[in-house]
């Protein structure tokens, strides 16, 4: 593999996963499912984009298969993230 692509790919991974560590952290502290939600769809989102490549190159699966188990991955956090809008939470308190 092309070594920039693998700084890039692992670059990638190591940010999405920080988001989600911090998303993490504040989901504790908040007491938020919709940030665990968040949290949890970065975190999938980070794995999923780098997925097919170890698949198909480290396990040697197919390409349809590689490509259906990032597929899935990137499509379960997507649902998460999008969880995370329609999941009910506190309501900002108006001012009197």
């Amino acid at each position: 593999m092309f070594v920039g692509l693998l700084v890039a790919k692992v670059a990638i991974v190591v940010l999405g996963l920080f988001v989600a560590f911090q998303g993490y952290r504040a989901a504790k502290r908040e007491r938020s499912q919709r940030l665990l939600l968040v949290a949890g769809g970065f975190t999938l989102l980070s794995v999923g984009s780098v997925l097919e490549g170890i698949c198909y190159g480290v396990l040697h699966w197919s390409t349809l298969l590689s490509g259906v188990v990032q597929t899935g991955f990137v499509g379960l956090g997507m649902a998460c993230i999008v969880a995370s809008l329609v999941v009910p939470g506190a309501t900002a308190e108006t001012p009197n």
